[in-house]
Protein backbone atom coordinates (compact mmCIF):
# COMPACT_ATOMS: atom_id res chain seq x y z
CA UNK A 1 0.00 0.00 0.00
CA UNK A 2 1.47 3.45 -0.99
CA UNK A 3 1.62 5.73 1.81
CA UNK A 4 1.70 9.69 1.14
CA UNK A 5 3.29 12.14 3.35
CA UNK A 6 0.91 14.51 5.34
CA UNK A 7 0.87 17.93 4.01
CA UNK A 8 2.53 20.77 6.29
CA UNK A 9 0.06 23.42 7.05
CA UNK A 10 1.75 26.48 4.58
CA UNK A 11 2.39 29.60 6.71
CA UNK A 12 2.29 32.29 3.64
CA UNK A 13 4.30 34.92 5.29
CA UNK A 14 7.72 35.49 7.35
CA UNK A 15 9.45 38.08 9.13
CA UNK A 16 13.31 38.38 8.84
CA UNK A 17 15.21 40.23 11.47
CA UNK A 18 18.60 41.14 12.03
CA UNK A 19 19.71 41.18 15.27
CA UNK A 20 22.39 44.02 16.87
CA UNK A 21 21.18 47.34 16.23
CA UNK A 22 17.72 46.23 14.64
CA UNK A 23 16.31 44.52 17.54
CA UNK A 24 18.43 46.48 20.14
CA UNK A 25 19.59 50.24 20.19
CA UNK A 26 22.82 49.65 19.66
CA UNK A 27 25.22 47.32 17.74
CA UNK A 28 25.65 44.83 20.76
CA UNK A 29 29.41 43.92 19.87
CA UNK A 30 30.38 47.15 19.63
CA UNK A 31 29.41 48.06 22.66
CA UNK A 32 31.03 44.43 24.16
CA UNK A 33 34.35 45.94 22.77
CA UNK A 34 34.21 49.14 23.82
CA UNK A 35 33.53 47.53 27.95
CA UNK A 36 35.85 44.35 27.56
CA UNK A 37 38.74 44.22 25.13
CA UNK A 38 41.45 46.80 24.59
CA UNK A 39 41.79 49.27 22.41
CA UNK A 40 42.72 48.24 19.57
CA UNK A 41 39.91 46.90 18.66
CA UNK A 42 38.82 49.69 17.14
CA UNK A 43 41.80 48.84 14.40
CA UNK A 44 40.32 45.51 13.59
CA UNK A 45 37.03 47.36 13.59
CA UNK A 46 38.19 49.93 10.97
CA UNK A 47 40.06 47.33 9.03
CA UNK A 48 36.28 45.33 8.90
CA UNK A 49 34.37 48.49 8.13
CA UNK A 50 36.24 49.91 5.37
CA UNK A 51 36.18 45.94 3.52
CA UNK A 52 40.00 45.22 4.25
CA UNK A 53 38.88 42.46 6.35
CA UNK A 54 36.47 40.40 5.71
CA UNK A 55 33.62 40.00 8.18
CA UNK A 56 34.11 36.32 9.58
CA UNK A 57 37.74 37.47 10.20
CA UNK A 58 37.27 40.26 11.54
CA UNK A 59 34.73 39.66 14.38
CA UNK A 60 36.84 36.56 15.03
CA UNK A 61 40.00 38.73 15.72
CA UNK A 62 37.80 41.02 17.98
CA UNK A 63 36.39 37.96 19.90
CA UNK A 64 40.12 36.46 20.16
CA UNK A 65 40.76 40.06 22.23
CA UNK A 66 38.91 39.05 25.40
CA UNK A 67 39.72 36.15 27.72
CA UNK A 68 37.00 33.22 27.66
CA UNK A 69 35.95 33.12 31.24
CA UNK A 70 34.37 36.80 30.40
CA UNK A 71 32.05 35.12 29.16
CA UNK A 72 29.87 35.20 31.94
CA UNK A 73 30.52 39.05 33.08
CA UNK A 74 29.65 40.19 29.54
CA UNK A 75 26.20 38.30 29.76
CA UNK A 76 25.55 39.97 33.07
CA UNK A 77 26.61 43.33 31.36
CA UNK A 78 24.24 42.95 28.11
CA UNK A 79 21.53 41.62 30.42
CA UNK A 80 22.04 45.21 32.48
CA UNK A 81 23.09 47.56 29.00
CA UNK A 82 21.74 46.29 26.60
CA UNK A 83 18.30 47.70 25.31
CA UNK A 84 16.22 46.57 22.89
CA UNK A 85 14.32 48.70 20.55
CA UNK A 86 11.22 50.46 21.83
CA UNK A 87 7.70 48.09 20.84
CA UNK A 88 9.73 44.91 20.10
CA UNK A 89 7.72 42.48 22.55
CA UNK A 90 4.24 44.22 20.92
CA UNK A 91 5.46 43.63 17.67
CA UNK A 92 5.95 40.05 18.25
CA UNK A 93 2.50 39.83 19.92
CA UNK A 94 1.08 41.12 16.74
CA UNK A 95 3.06 39.11 14.07
CA UNK A 96 1.61 36.13 16.14
CA UNK A 97 -1.93 37.15 16.18
CA UNK A 98 -1.01 37.27 12.54
CA UNK A 99 0.39 34.34 12.21
CA UNK A 100 3.61 35.72 10.25
CA UNK A 101 6.82 33.60 11.99
CA UNK A 102 9.56 36.08 13.12
CA UNK A 103 13.11 35.37 12.68
CA UNK A 104 16.39 36.35 13.49
CA UNK A 105 19.47 36.50 10.98
CA UNK A 106 22.54 37.85 12.93
CA UNK A 107 26.11 37.97 12.58
CA UNK A 108 26.49 38.22 16.50
CA UNK A 109 27.03 35.23 18.83
CA UNK A 110 24.58 32.79 20.55
CA UNK A 111 25.32 33.86 24.13
CA UNK A 112 24.54 36.98 24.27
CA UNK A 113 21.43 36.96 22.23
CA UNK A 114 19.65 34.23 23.91
CA UNK A 115 19.91 35.72 27.00
CA UNK A 116 18.75 39.10 26.08
CA UNK A 117 15.51 37.58 23.60
CA UNK A 118 14.96 34.84 26.52
CA UNK A 119 11.50 35.97 27.87
CA UNK A 120 10.26 36.33 24.24
CA UNK A 121 11.68 32.97 22.87
CA UNK A 122 8.20 31.22 22.98
CA UNK A 123 7.35 33.75 19.98
CA UNK A 124 10.11 33.34 17.90
CA UNK A 125 10.20 31.40 15.41
CA UNK A 126 14.01 30.38 14.52
CA UNK A 127 17.40 32.34 15.66
CA UNK A 128 20.07 31.89 13.16
CA UNK A 129 23.64 33.34 14.55
CA UNK A 130 27.08 32.63 15.22
CA UNK A 131 27.82 30.19 17.95
CA UNK A 132 30.55 31.05 21.00
CA UNK A 133 33.42 28.73 21.83
CA UNK A 134 36.65 28.98 23.69
CA UNK A 135 40.03 28.73 21.73
CA UNK A 136 43.69 28.54 23.71
CA UNK A 137 41.64 30.35 26.27
CA UNK A 138 40.50 33.15 24.70
CA UNK A 139 37.13 34.02 23.12
CA UNK A 140 35.78 32.15 19.57
CA UNK A 141 33.14 31.80 17.53
CA UNK A 142 31.93 28.57 15.22
CA UNK A 143 30.60 29.88 11.47
CA UNK A 144 27.08 27.93 11.21
CA UNK A 145 25.81 29.55 7.78
CA UNK A 146 28.65 30.37 5.50
CA UNK A 147 27.96 32.35 2.55
CA UNK A 148 27.16 30.59 -1.30
CA UNK A 149 27.83 31.52 -4.62
CA UNK A 150 25.38 34.90 -4.43
CA UNK A 151 27.10 36.59 -1.47
CA UNK A 152 30.74 36.85 -1.22
CA UNK A 153 30.86 38.90 2.01
CA UNK A 154 32.16 36.26 4.05
CA UNK A 155 29.60 37.02 6.67
CA UNK A 156 30.07 34.39 9.27
CA UNK A 157 26.10 33.88 8.97
CA UNK A 158 25.26 34.17 5.65
CA UNK A 159 21.54 35.88 5.50
CA UNK A 160 20.91 35.53 2.07
CA UNK A 161 22.17 31.43 2.33
CA UNK A 162 19.63 30.96 4.98
CA UNK A 163 17.27 32.59 3.51
CA UNK A 164 17.52 31.27 0.24
CA UNK A 165 18.22 27.40 1.71
CA UNK A 166 15.44 27.52 4.57
CA UNK A 167 12.86 30.00 3.66
CA UNK A 168 12.00 29.94 -0.10
CA UNK A 169 8.74 28.67 0.03
CA UNK A 170 7.00 31.47 1.94
CA UNK A 171 5.32 33.84 -0.69
CA UNK A 172 5.68 37.16 1.33
CA UNK A 173 8.86 38.22 2.82
CA UNK A 174 9.28 40.93 5.29
CA UNK A 175 13.31 42.01 6.35
CA UNK A 176 14.14 44.31 8.77
CA UNK A 177 18.23 45.51 9.03
CA UNK A 178 20.36 48.12 10.15
CA UNK A 179 23.54 47.75 8.05
CA UNK A 180 25.76 46.89 4.77
CA UNK A 181 25.67 43.04 6.34
CA UNK A 182 21.56 43.38 5.56
CA UNK A 183 21.84 44.80 1.85
CA UNK A 184 22.09 41.53 0.14
CA UNK A 185 19.33 39.90 1.95
CA UNK A 186 17.44 42.72 1.24
CA UNK A 187 17.77 42.43 -2.71
CA UNK A 188 15.87 38.75 -1.81
CA UNK A 189 12.58 40.09 0.21
CA UNK A 190 9.47 41.84 -0.67
CA UNK A 191 9.20 44.63 1.71
CA UNK A 192 12.15 45.97 3.46
CA UNK A 193 11.81 47.91 7.31
CA UNK A 194 15.50 49.86 7.11
CA UNK A 195 17.04 51.97 10.29
CA UNK A 196 20.58 53.64 10.27
CA UNK A 197 23.27 52.95 7.77
CA UNK A 198 20.54 50.70 5.95
CA UNK A 199 18.14 53.16 5.04
CA UNK A 200 21.17 55.20 2.91
CA UNK A 201 22.68 52.02 1.16
CA UNK A 202 18.57 51.16 0.20
CA UNK A 203 18.20 54.38 -1.78
CA UNK A 204 19.46 53.12 -5.33
CA UNK A 205 16.87 50.07 -5.16
CA UNK A 206 13.85 52.30 -6.45
CA UNK A 207 12.04 48.64 -7.05
CA UNK A 208 12.10 48.19 -3.52
CA UNK A 209 9.06 48.70 -1.22
CA UNK A 210 10.90 50.42 1.43
CA UNK A 211 9.83 51.89 4.53
CA UNK A 212 12.16 53.66 7.44
CA UNK A 213 11.77 52.87 10.92
CA UNK A 214 13.09 54.16 14.88
CA UNK A 215 10.72 51.83 16.63
CA UNK A 216 8.74 48.58 15.98
CA UNK A 217 5.69 50.60 16.62
CA UNK A 218 6.87 52.24 13.19
CA UNK A 219 6.77 48.61 11.84
CA UNK A 220 3.26 47.51 13.31
CA UNK A 221 1.89 50.50 12.03
CA UNK A 222 2.54 49.84 8.07
CA UNK A 223 2.18 46.15 8.75
CA UNK A 224 -1.23 47.37 9.78
CA UNK A 225 -1.49 50.02 6.71
CA UNK A 226 -0.79 47.48 4.24
CA UNK A 227 -3.28 45.07 5.20
CA UNK A 228 -5.87 48.23 5.21
CA UNK A 229 -4.46 48.62 1.80
CA UNK A 230 -5.23 44.96 0.78
CA UNK A 231 -1.64 44.56 0.25
CA UNK A 232 -1.19 41.43 1.31
CA UNK A 233 -4.01 39.54 -0.18
CA UNK A 234 -2.15 41.24 -3.89
CA UNK A 235 0.79 39.59 -2.72
CA UNK A 236 0.41 35.70 -1.74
Amino acid sequence: MQKYRKREKRVKAIFFSDFDGTVTKKDVIESIMSYFAPPHWKNIHNSLIRGKLDIDVGIRMMFNLIPCDSKEEIIKWCLENVELREGFGEFLQYLNSKGVHFVILSGGLDFYIYPLLHRYLNLIHKIHCNRFRCYNGKMDLFFTYRCNCKCRRNCGTCKLYVIQKYYKNYSLKFYAGDGITDLDACQYNDIIFSTGGLTGYLKKYKNKRTRHFETFYDVINAMEEMERESYYEKSL
